[in-house]
């Protein structure tokens, strides 16, 4: 099983270097980067510097593009939104917000962009972080579901129809990152994580022929109404989906905004998720959050929780 972590990184390579060492003491065989819009065009150290820093402490390093264009999960700062309002998701009502439409076809392109920029910099893989359902009612969105379905998607919200765009959406996103990653490379890895809420489409994303690994985050420490039989369940169901389709499964542990008290929990509940088999474990994020606002109350005994589980696992 590899073992790896999620790396908010510092654009100074005397920094990355002290942490790719930390990663390597605690048995880990793999780091993600998750690099910002601003980490290639402003923090530029971390994408220069990061993976040959890993590789020299035998990791392998991946980049997410975190928060990328205001689409999903955390990290979410995007310069490309602010420069093409276009690429705006538009709400039933009409009004614009600053989340990127998955049907836009510049939002792959500019992916694209970055991902080439990883490679020539010698990432070895590519992470398209939790792409999940969204809400979009611009003028793609509503010739799209026409073109489909023969009827307008503003009058036919909460429908199976609407419910089976929605889905399809994130499969054709994530299908075409991956296929366009795979032209620039065969040899890049091409990983993506589905939330449990969206599970659904665990079986329709893993058997997309250009995705190499398949992962789930059930943050069951985070996530209000989920317990720690949902959070192995979950896993169960993924590794089941990615047998099925002969991909590689990724279960995620979360170390982030985790309550004083429960830091404990991070280990018992880490050894029942990896007892699941899934072929990587990994962790968000980097010594619990500490300086990010997904800071655990106590960062440095939940990072012990990690650290101790890791060192278990790699022996």
């Amino acid at each position: 099983m590899e073992l790896g972590v999620s790396y908010i990184p510092a654009h100074l390579p005397y920094h990355i270097e002290a942490d790719m060492r930390h990663l390597k003491e605690m048995g880990c065989t793999e780091v993600l980067f998750a690099l910002q819009e601003n980490h290639k065009k402003i923090l530029n150290g971390a994408l220069r510097f990061g993976a040959r820093i890993a590789k020299e402490n035998d990791l392998r390093p991946y980049a997410a593009v975190w928060g990328y264009a205001n689409t999903f999960g955390g990290g979410r700062m995007s310069n490309i939104l602010l420069e093409d309002v276009n690429m705006w998701r538009v709400s039933k009502d009409g009004r614009p917000f600053p989340l990127a439409c998955l049907n836009r076809p510049k939002l792959v392109h500019e992916f694209v962009k970055i991902t080439q920029d990883c490679h020539d910099h010698g990432y070895e893989g590519i992470f398209v972080d939790e792409p999940t359902i969204q809400e979009c009612f611009c003028p793609i969105c509503q010739e799209l579901f026409l073109n489909q379905f023969g009827k307008d998607i503003r009058e036919s919200e909460g429908t199976e129809e609407y419910r089976t765009f929605q889905k399809k959406t994130v499969k054709i996103y994530t299908q075409e990152v991956c296929g366009k990653v795979k032209a620039l490379d065969r040899n890049q890895k091409t990983i993506t994580c589905i939330m449990p809420q969206d599970h659904e489409l665990f079986e329709s994303v893993a058997s997309i022929s250009e995705l190499d690994i398949l992962g789930t985050d059930p943050y069951w420490l985070a996530v209000k109404g989920m317990g720690m039989e949902d959070a192995c369940k979950y896993a169960r169901l993924l590794k089941e989906k990615c047998k099925e389709k002969n991909k590689s499964s990724q279960i995620w542990l979360n170390c982030w905004r985790i309550p004083e008290g429960l830091e404990e929990d991070i280990y018992t509940g880490g050894k029942m998720l990896a007892e699941v088999g899934c072929d990587s474990f990994y962790t968000w994020s980097f010594r619990g959050g500490l300086g990010t606002n997904e800071e655990c109350d106590n960062p440095e005994k939940a990072w012990r929780s990690v650290f101790k589980l890791y060192r278990e696992l790699s022996q």
